[in-house]
């Protein structure tokens, strides 16, 4: 049930590449991303004040450096109850209410008083998605009949801390959803298609508070009838959700359509990937027990990054078969990125097709009339490389064998009369290749053979003078960056000669006087070169595969890679661990010491001191 069934060419899905992390992974990433997120301080403050074209009244965000000016107090300092000169200047500025909160994570409480902060247990495209702040404070100034009542109250101050749970969402395709309504520069900011930052939990932080995604929330953590609970409705909820999500609506979005004003700058990309994705779309996909049903193991339970490249259409998001990752793997990896295997096979058709040129031959011939009416034939017998455009042929025959290539020319000659004998000549040079994708393996046969017809008055002889096949193993790494490496592992290319033995008839032998068996063998050992071109071009594979254009998985900046390998039915699956920045660095930075220290060592220049 693991990433081994990964089929994403089923009919069913469809999609160029997804990527799979766990609810787990997903919960550790972000928590540990919040806590050390610096967020800015965003400060929401409503005054009352009556529409000119209505004569209603109505409460209207206002400045808050404005109002600390005309107050001469910050309101937020102003403690709780209190009836002061600065509450009174509220009041005749006809102050409401307010809010700050600060994004991360509450300090005053202990983790396991934090819930999730993703929960995948809707099913689909839906999400539960519960914000917390690192701080949270409310104002409100009410009044009533002229009794003036000042609230002040912080989350800081509350035995448990206060938690907003949102349904999320996710689907960027239908027309239906929520996503559909946004302006088009917060769709983009959304998917941001960058390859190395749009799988991140920063990016995904950013999505989930993108206001046109949510339902209204729910509060959790305080009493439904208690004060705070209906200021936090009436400040935040209907004071200020409920304001962004009509903002939607109409096409305005002072708050850039983002909760709390969150808002990320996507990180520079790292290397090149080889796959760049046009379309974005999100699943999840449950975690199935061993008979194949469906449990409620959530943390199990996948949030899936569908993409499409090359602007392929987006098919409808349907949720895998298959557990992406299982209970026995969750302590290794937070998850897989599986590519389609048309995907890879056509980058691999692209990178390898100009090396057949190297293979290709074109074989001529030539018969000449000598001086010698004992050795009266001259043979003249060479081959060049077929320059023309080639490709591999794509193969879905539900077999390993995902790439084919066949190929051949002949060329013949003849003289009617010399020296009152005949002959003519024939050579075709073959060459079929086929390349598997099997295990961490991409395996290639290739069969090169060498036919030869030669007649002198009746006299032949014939066969696959020379015949080689070839089987190549290209073993698949992948280091953390998503770079795949390729090394050939130890007995390959594996040659074996499958030649024919040319047995000159007698007739063949007696016509031209025994010369006819050194003939051959003068022929086959240049046809003998046929090896050091296949040799050659195994080589020349090998460092495509390696070199400039070597494939390179998206998300460089975002997860550590591990483990490439097909999947049963050949799409290329690594297995992705959420790099965490700051490790990764100091990793980089003792590694760089190592070879500083082995370096200066190696020169006979290492001063200690003590």
């Amino acid at each position: 049930m693991s990433a081994i069934q990964s089929n994403l060419s089923d009919p069913r899905y469809g999609y160029d590449m997804d990527v799979a992390v766990t609810q787990d992974s997903i919960n550790a990433t972000l928590k540990l991303f919040l806590d050390k997120f610096e967020s800015h301080e965003f400060i929401r403050c409503y005054v009352y004040e009556k529409n000119p074209e209505t004569g209603k009244g109505q409460y209207v965000c206002k400045n808050f450096d404005e109002i600390v000016a005309e107050v001469g107090m910050n309101p937020f300092d102003i403690p709780d109850g209190s009836d002061n000169e600065f509450v009174q200047k509220l009041y005749e500025m006809k102050f409401g209410f307010a809010f700050r909160a600060t994004m991360g994570l509450p300090t005053e409480f202990p983790l396991s008083d934090l819930p999730d902060i993703v929960e995948l247990n809707k099913g689909n495209s839906m999400v539960t998605y519960n914000l917390v702040c690192r701080e949270f404070q409310i104002l409100n100034l009410a009044n009533n009949f002229g009794d003036i009542t000042w609230t002040n109250i912080s989350q800081a101050q509350q035995p448990q801390p206060w938690v907003f749970t949102f349904l999320v969402d996710l689907d960027l395709r239908s027309s239906d959803s929520a996503f559909a309504y946004l302006p088009e520069d917060v769709k983009q900011a959304v998917k941001n298609l960058c390859p190395d930052s749009m799988f991140s939990v920063q990016q995904l932080y950013l999505d989930l508070n993108t206001a046109g995604l949510e339902s209204s929330p729910r509060i959790s953590g305080i009493d439904p009838t208690s004060e705070t609970y209906i200021y936090l409705t009436k400040i935040f909820i209907n004071g200020y959700f409920k304001k962004i999500q009509e903002d939607n609506q109409s096409g305005e979005n002072p708050d850039g359509n983002f909760l709390l004003g969150y808002t990320i700058k996507p990180s520079a990309p790292g290397s090149d990937p080889s796959i760049i994705p046009t379309d974005l779309n999100f699943l999840t996909s449950p975690y199935y027990d061993q008979s194949g049903q469906e449990t409620q193991n959530y943390p199990l339970y996948t949030l899936n990054y569908l993409v499409m490249t090359e602007n392929h259409k987006m098919p409808v998001a349907v949720p895998f078969s298959w557990n992406w990752v299982d209970e026995d793997m969750v302590s290794s990896y937070n998850g897989v990125m599986a590519v389609r295997k048309e995907i890879f096979r056509s980058y691999l058709n692209k990178l390898l097709s100009p090396t057949l040129d190297s293979v290709c031959l074109i074989p001529s011939t030539k018969i000449e009339c000598t001086n010698d009416p004992v050795k009266c034939f001259k043979y003249k017998l060479g081959a060049k490389e077929d320059k023309t455009s080639k490709s591999f042929t794509l193969v879905n025959d539900g077999s390993d064998k995902v790439l084919q290539f066949s190929f051949s020319k002949k060329d013949s000659d003849k003289k009617d009369f010399c020296w009152f004998n005949w002959s003519n000549i024939e050579m075709k040079y073959s060459l079929s290749s086929d390349i598997y994708f099997t295990g961490n393996i991409i395996r290639m046969v290739s069969v090169a053979s060498m036919y030869i017809h030669l007649n002198i008055d009746a006299g032949v002889v014939e066969g696959d003078i020379v015949k080689y096949k070839v089987e190549t193993d290209y073993e698949l790494g992948v280091d953390s960056y998503g770079n795949l490496t390729v090394f050939m592992p130890e007995g390959s290319p594996k040659f074996t000669d499958q030649s024919e033995k040319i047995d000159p008839n007698w007739w063949a032998k007696f016509i031209s006087l025994g010369t006819i068996d050194s003939f051959i063998d003068d022929v086959k050992g240049y046809l003998e070169v046929m090896k050091s071109f296949l040799t050659g071009h195994q080589n020349q594979i090998l460092h495509m595969l390696t070199g400039s254009k070597a494939w390179v998985f998206p998300g460089g900046k975002t997860f550590v890679f591990k483990n490439v390998e097909f999947s049963d039915f050949q799409d290329l699956t690594a297995n992705v661990t959420y790099a965490e920045p700051s490790l990764a660095r100091l990793m980089n930075q003792a590694n760089q010491e190592t070879l500083d220290f082995e370096a200066a060592a190696a020169k006979g220049k290492l001063e200690l001191s003590h």
